[in-house]
């Protein structure tokens, strides 16, 4: 596995933080195991303890040494100065708690509150004598708990103040904590084998799921290669059954992959019609002026050459133009100056101005807009290009003595502007490419309307840029209508 990937980092934090969460859960579990356990014995030696203290009360209601307090305490594990029955008493009342109470392997001490040995059992050895000593001071105040530790030995223990024959003792009970140990041990290795198993599953685990997560990374990875590899835009992700968020990655890759295909398309097929328009004014350019230098020609001669070379450069020279403007239109959109417009004055200002176009073919033009203001959100300049143009397409393709109409319309939140001419019309199978870049309609077109074939390109542009729309609909010999929508502000 290589470090330096997101598997790893993510199989490797995944660990580590579960490294630590099991690792406090588990510490956790072994302080409240300890302290259940050593619950369990302080109040097993408590209750250890108590019995004691009841066995010495019982043995003083059997006999009391009023001239040695301390005699009968001796005799209670010597035997000594008792009666037969008495004896027997003692001892079945100690070996019955000595059993019950599993006292055998316990440390008993009981000493006065000098803190002098008075008795202890047989395995209260000199060692375990100096570690009560050194550990469990003697107290008088009140019960005290303690882990005794040296070496390999560990006891808990008790100090429990007692009163007898009306002095007051102290009572010290010890239990190994062998077993107690052997558990926590226990305990502690299960708990970091669990741990180690655990973080060996999850980090394989987490490796897996993160391999099966990073697929559609390769796979767009490997997409990218093919498209480099084999210059195909065409190639795409497969959206595999993946998360939210890397199916969004896929979509948005693809789409990506879609608008560069659209745009480098675009690009070879707008380069290809730049070429072909420029290349046919060049050619006539071109081939006027070798006609021209092929022979000696009068003044007039040369100057007809001379015109043609310009009228061509002009067209150049427009088409440049416009191919610029469209490059701003659809990339700059900076350019655009929104503000609020009252869309009846723009209308009426077109509309003088239109009047001065259509005055060369005697061309009637008409506005009827309503008598409510109606405002939009535009760039003044450009929408008034946009009006310009379609208004000069009607006015070029209408023949002479015919009409031009200019309307606004307001429904819901749009404005409706339409422009409508009763000239020669677009035939049906033409109406859903006139919007194209170069497209003219060459057939039975008037002189006049011959141009760059961007115009209309242009005006979409800048009603999409508007977040409007421009539909056509028109009959052959009848006319045309173009309607701009735009949304009201």
């Amino acid at each position: 596995m290589q470090f330096n990937t997101i598997r790893f980092k993510a199989s490797i934090l995944y660990s580590l933080v579960l490294a630590i969460i099991l690792s406090i859960f588990g510490g956790i579990i072994y302080l409240n195991l300890q302290k259940v356990l050593y619950g369990y014995l302080d109040k097993e030696l408590e209750v250890k303890a108590q019995e004691i203290k009841t066995i010495l009360n019982a043995y003083e209601k059997i006999k009391q040494r009023q001239n040695h307090p301390f005699q009968g305490l001796l005799n209670l594990l010597e035997n000594e100065g008792l009666i037969e029955d008495q004896k027997m008493v003692i001892d079945d009342i100690w070996r019955s708690k000595f059993e019950i109470l599993h006292l055998k392997a316990d440390y008993i001490n009981i000493l006065n509150i000098q803190g002098n040995t008075l008795v202890n059992s047989n395995n209260f050895t000199p060692k375990v004598a100096k570690l009560f000593e050194s550990q469990l001071p003697v107290s008088l105040k009140e019960k005290q708990f303690k882990t005794l530790k040296e070496g390999g030995v560990k006891i808990r223990a008790i100090n429990l103040p007692v009163i007898y024959q009306d002095k007051q003792l102290v009572l010290q009970i010890g239990t190994p904590l062998r077993k107690t140990s052997e558990i926590l041990s226990n305990t502690f290795v299960l708990l970091i084998a669990l741990i180690l198993f655990i973080l060996l599953l999850t980090s394989f685990l987490g490796g897996f799921l993160a391999e099966r997560a990073l697929i559609p990374v390769k796979s767009a990875i490997e997409a990218a290669n093919n498209i480099i590899k084999h210059k195909d835009l065409s190639i795409r992700v497969e959206e595999h059954q993946a998360d939210v968020e890397m199916k969004e990655l896929v979509k948005s890759f693809n789409n990506l992959l879609s608008q560069l295909e659209i745009s480098f398309n675009h690009i070879t097929e707008f380069s290809s019609r730049v070429a072909h328009e420029l290349k046919t004014p060049l050619a006539i350019t071109k081939g006027e002026l070798e006609v021209a230098l092929d022979q000696d020609r009068n003044k007039e001669e040369y100057k007809r050459v001379i015109e043609e070379c310009l009228q061509e450069t002009d067209r150049m020279i427009r088409v440049i133009k416009d191919l610029l403007l469209l490059a701003k239109l659809d990339y700059k959109r900076e350019i655009y100056k929104f503000e609020k417009l009252n869309i009846n004055n723009l209308l009426k200002e077109i509309y003088e101005q239109s009047g001065v176009l259509a005055t060369a073919k005697n061309i009637q033009v008409n506005l009827e807009i309503p008598e409510n203001d109606i405002f939009i959100r535009a760039d003044k300049v450009h929408l008034r290009r946009l009006f310009l143009n379609l208004i000069n397409n009607a006015i070029n393709y209408t023949p002479e003595n015919g009409e031009v109409k200019i309307g606004a319309t307001s429904s819901g939140s749009n404005v409706s502007v339409n422009i409508e001419d009763n000239g020669v019309g677009i035939s049906e199978e033409n109406l859903d490419k006139i919007f194209d870049k170069f497209f003219r309609i060459k057939k039975d077109a008037p002189s006049e309307a011959s141009g760059t074939g961007l115009g209309l390109n242009i005006a979409q542009s800048i009603a999409h840029a508007h977040n409007g729309e421009i539909s056509v609909k028109s009959q052959l010999g009848k006319g045309s209508t173009f309607t701009v929508t735009l949304p009201q502000a």
